[in-house]
């Protein structure tokens, strides 16, 4: 029989396996990057990718088309004049916003106190008097040529009518002066509200110039459709190399149970021939004088 090989397989260089899927790795990134980096056109401006997958000089680049590359250029040239032109109005009414806004010509807020519904209530009753008085005068002329007295039960009750007459009158009046309120304080708070938008309209005015000035149409970009995403999956080097070692230290195993078995055989052959042997030579009267 030949001579058995005892020596297991050398395990994989872990360094050289790592290096080696590392390398499958990035050849499968750019694999992805070139598969997925597709370059667009639109009749606004076209998409391209210029340097080296993985480099510091991979960049993506947007054109746009003729026309609107010359309206981008007159739209920046505007906005710059625009831009001057703010600057130098805002130099103008810088010391307008150094400092806060005075409301002080104005004048304090209108107030819904008291005293506006007294005045209106007042100017009421003093406008009814006469009037009441002329009633009352009446009534009491028309009680005497009736002939009745302040005790009899007639005058008791035309009084009482009268009376009732001016009580209704009066709050009739309370109302009238309460509606009256509210509309005079109603037209003081517009005209005071009125006032101040128009100090904040004077204050805002050069800020709004400034504002359109400092602004303008923006050139639309190309609008580009969103790719598809494809990836490439990397070659399991690692995988075959520690997988190709397995089934190496399997065989290697396998032969040594072999060799193993083989000898145990040998061994078991090379017993019973010798007791076989020993059995003819020792046979009955061997050794007896």
């Amino acid at each position: 029989m030949g001579k058995s090989n005892d020596s297991a397989p050398a395990p994989p260089d872990p360094v050289a396996t790592a290096n080696a899927q590392a390398a499958a790795n990035s050849a499968a990134v750019r694999e992805s990057a070139l598969m997925n980096q597709i370059g667009q056109n639109t009749p606004y401006g076209s998409l391209f990718y210029t340097g080296e997958i993985g480099s510091p000089d991979r960049a993506v680049n947007t054109t746009l088309a003729p026309a609107q590359q010359a309206m981008l250029d007159q739209q920046n040239a505007a906005s710059l004049q625009y831009g001057q032109i703010a600057n130098n109005q805002l130099g103008v009414v810088a010391d307008q916003f150094s400092s806060p806004v005075d409301f002080s010509s104005v004048g304090p807020a209108p107030q819904a106190g008291q005293g506006a519904w007294q005045n209106s209530y007042d100017a009421l009753v003093a406008r009814n008097q006469p009037r009441a008085d002329r009633e009352r005068d009446a009534m009491m002329t028309r009680l005497s040529n009736q002939g009745l007295d302040a005790g009899s039960a007639a005058y008791a009750a035309a009084t009482d009518e009268f009376n009732r007459g001016q009580t209704d009158f009066g709050l009739a009046a309370q109302q009238a002066a309460m509606a009256q309120q509210a509309q005079q304080y109603s037209l003081e708070s517009a005209a005071y509200n009125q006032a101040r938008n128009d100090l904040m309209a004077q204050r805002n005015q050069p800020l709004n110039e400034l504002a359109a000035l400092a602004s303008g149409q923006q050139i639309q970009n190309p609008a580009f459709q969103g790719q598809s995403n494809y990836s490439v999956g990397a070659a399991p080097i690692a995988d075959a190399i520690y997988g190709n070692y397995q089934g190496q230290m399997n065989a290697f195993n396998q032969n040594q149970a072999n060799n193993a078995a083989n000898r145990q055989g040998l061994y078991d052959l090379l017993g019973t021939a010798a007791m076989a042997g020993g059995m003819t030579y020792g046979g009955p009267g061997w050794g007896v004088n």
